[in-house]
């Protein structure tokens, strides 16, 4: 006859829970901090918005009239928002947890706010550089060809 014992040895057992510990303790650390991704989720919701601003002035340009990207700075958040011809497109908004936003080396304060305008032909004319920062900092740079990338702004 066959002796089938199925199961976890004890070994087994404390091995697997000591694992689980150190993978809470280092990845607790990650979520007790929320402005660590309120930086990097502020960057990507503005890089999108960018994107659908270029889309806009691409796409409408028999009307003529800019597309304009506004970001306002409140006291918990900042919004993301396109306009074209007085009608808003789309409206983000994105978590500050504490964390700063810093548009050309001028740090935006509470009520701030910065707008953008894309041409007929999606572009911007400047470069603008943007820098979300806490404990560490999320850079973006909307180029003067209205294209976002998650770098700063080359010269």
């Amino acid at each position: 006859m066959k002796n089938n014992n199925q199961g976890f040895t004890l070994v087994e057992l404390v091995m697997v829970i000591t694992l689980v510990a150190i993978l809470s303790a280092v990845a607790s650390g990650l979520f007790l901090r929320a402005d660590r991704f309120a930086t990097l989720g502020a960057r990507e919701q503005l890089i999108s918005v960018s994107l659908l601003a270029q889309k806009r002035a691409l796409a409408n340009v028999v009307s003529g009239s800019d597309v304009v990207l506004t970001i306002n700075q409140l006291a918990d958040e900042w919004q993301f928002i396109v306009i074209q011809g007085g009608t808003s497109f789309e409206s983000r908004s994105a978590p500050r947890s504490g964390s700063t936003l810093s548009v050309n080396g001028t740090t935006l304060t509470n009520g701030g706010s910065v707008a953008i305008n894309f041409d007929n032909e999606a572009e911007t004319g400047t470069n603008t550089e943007f820098i979300f920062s806490a404990d560490n900092s999320h850079t973006l740079c909307l180029s003067s060809t209205g294209f976002a990338y998650p770098a700063a702004c080359q010269p």
